[in-house]
């Protein structure tokens, strides 16, 4: 067995393959193609591939799944970048069925007052939904009634790739949004909350928006958006909740509607992990 010595990044080690050279870029680009897990054992080959992967490909193939740049700071770990690779867990909406494409599906219904929940398609009596991303360019909405109609959805955030060591130690900004309106014709109520929530259904953190929608505010499309940080350690879930009604008490469906509702968690910015020797934790992805 030859001996090991000291790794020479000016050297050849790692990148003579069956007697012949292969330069780092073209390495870069056939590791870019290898899946996620097959990476990780990758990283034990030498201490190029290694350097390599953690500082290079980790980043690209993260980029090409999000299908845009990502932050370059040297501070923030390779495993994050892992994250999203393995389980894609940011920059992606993470309710279900945001918009009513597949009727109350994935939804806690809590109160289902006047005529009861509805999906229009497209929204009747205000213009075609804004031309955002999360609507994958489909015109469906949620409308209420005469009376309340709530209703919520909880995401569990490790279930969607997102280990608790990550959540605790780097603490992603975690953003829930929704586009609301009301018809041009009858103005309305609408009402949206967000919470962080512990293991235990703890309330972490929290948020409400409360809007009526009347005069100058009607027959457009409104955006709610909110942004948590630096929400501290025990976050797990979060649950998300909208509902609304319309302001005439009209017989039919005259009430909010509201699309697009989105819960995402945002690539954290450059920061260091409190211990950055604890890589297994932040791997359990699973």
């Amino acid at each position: 067995m030859e001996p090991r010595v000291p790794f020479d990044e000016n050297g050849d080690n790692g990148l003579i393959m069956g007697q012949m050279y292969i330069p780092e870029e073209l390495l870069s680009e056939i590791l870019f193609y290898v899946d996620p897990d097959s990476l990780l054992n990758c990283k034990l080959v030498c201490k190029r591939w290694n350097v390599l992967i953690q500082t290079y490909i980790w980043r690209k193939k993260a980029e090409a799944i999000v299908n845009g740049p990502l932050p370059l700071g040297k501070d923030i770990p390779w495993y994050v970048y892992y994250a999203i690779c393995a389980k894609k867990s940011f920059e992606r909406n993470l309710l279900k069925n945001h918009s009513g494409q597949y009727g109350n599906k994935h939804w806690k219904i809590l109160s289902d007052g006047g005529n009861c929940w509805k999906v229009e398609c497209p929204p009747v009596g205000v213009p075609d939904l804004p031309d955002d991303p999360v609507f994958e360019k489909k015109q469906h909405c949620f409308v209420t009634s005469y009376d309340h109609c709530t209703k919520e959805q909880t995401v569990d955030l490790i279930a969607e790739g997102l280990s608790s060591h990550l959540l605790d130690s780097l603490q992603p900004p975690i953003v829930v949004s929704e586009w609301y309106a009301s018809r041009w014709d009858c103005p309305a109520v609408y009402e949206c909350s967000a919470r962080l929530l512990g293991e235990d259904k703890s309330i972490l953190d929290s948020f409400q928006f409360h809007d009526i929608i009347e005069t100058e505010k009607q027959n457009k499309w409104l955006h709610m958006s909110h942004e948590f940080r630096n929400y501290g350690s025990g976050v797990r879930k979060v649950s998300f909740y909208h509902g609304g009604m319309d302001r005439m008490f009209w017989a039919g469906h005259y009430g909010s509607k509201m699309a697009g509702a989105c819960v995402l968690v945002k690539i954290p910015e450059s920061q260091k992990c409190d211990n950055d020797d604890s890589e297994d934790s932040l791997l359990d992805v699973d």
